[in-house]
């Protein structure tokens, strides 16, 4: 559950007014989803994001939802995480501190690595997400010895391509899928499509840099439009994609 003021604080009130209206967005919290896909190549089993146990009482169904698929943890060869945020990346250790995938290799962005681990990272944030960084490191961590990091262009395997989409973070990545009609991971670069889709130069309450997030967005968002590209949304209504 989220606060509505996190959506477009900035823009003209009436016009944001009309525009959550009509997303029907006019109380005063949201529940958005969490989408984590799953992709199975070969081998491998790739899991984008391990959600956020811990942090919102409606996050945190992941490995029950793994179970109902048939799906045991110990089978997750690869982890990628988009950028570590609460409910992307709390769901990575357990409660015992434990891997929740413990075999997985796992996959971060270098940029969003160095920010959320440098010591100056207190002061780069609001007093409100400082425990973010806490968390963030906790889970860094713990997968320290098997990391492999991530800048713009890399591959997690072939046909799997990290894309610089900075901003809601300071090194967050999408992922770009090849194939069929070819996909791309957005991650948290549209939050609420309702809003965002019709409206991508508004900001979001969580991006770190406005101007880099919106520029994120435009490009993002223009390139699956002139492309006709399948996007998956990490926040998007169920099952997120389209």
């Amino acid at each position: 559950m989220l606060p509505t003021t996190l959506l477009a604080p900035q823009a003209p009130a009436a016009d944001r007014r009309a525009a959550l209206e009509i997303a029907g967005l006019v109380s005063e919290n949201y529940e958005p989803a969490a989408n984590i896909p799953l992709i199975r190549s070969g081998e491998d089993l790739i899991l984008f994001d391990t959600g956020g146990v811990d942090f919102q009482p409606g996050l945190g169904w992941l490995s029950r939802h793994l179970t109902t698929s048939g799906i045991d943890a110990g089978s997750i060869t690869k982890v990628v995480l988009t950028h570590d945020h609460p409910d992307h990346i709390w769901g990575t250790v357990l409660a015992d501190g434990a891997l929740r995938f413990p075999n997985a290799t796992y996959y971060a962005g270098a940029t969003e690595w160095d920010f959320w681990n440098h010591d100056d990272v207190w002061t780069k944030l609001p007093d409100a997400q400082r425990p973010f960084a806490i968390g963030a490191r906790r889970q860094y961590a713990a997968v320290r010895d098997r990391v492999i990091m991530m800048r713009s262009g890399d591959e997690v395997i072939s046909g799997i391509r990290a894309i610089a989409t900075l901003g809601h973070t300071p090194g967050h990545l999408s992922f770009e899928v090849s194939g069929g009609d070819g996909l791309i991971i957005v991650g948290d670069v549209v939050t609420t499509p309702s809003v965002y889709f019709p409206n991508p130069k508004w900001t979001f309450g969580f991006d770190a840099d406005d101007g880099q997030a919106i520029d994120s967005r435009v490009r993002l968002l223009d390139r699956a439009a002139r492309e006709r590209t399948i996007l998956l949304g990490y926040h998007w209504p169920y099952p997120g994609v389209g």
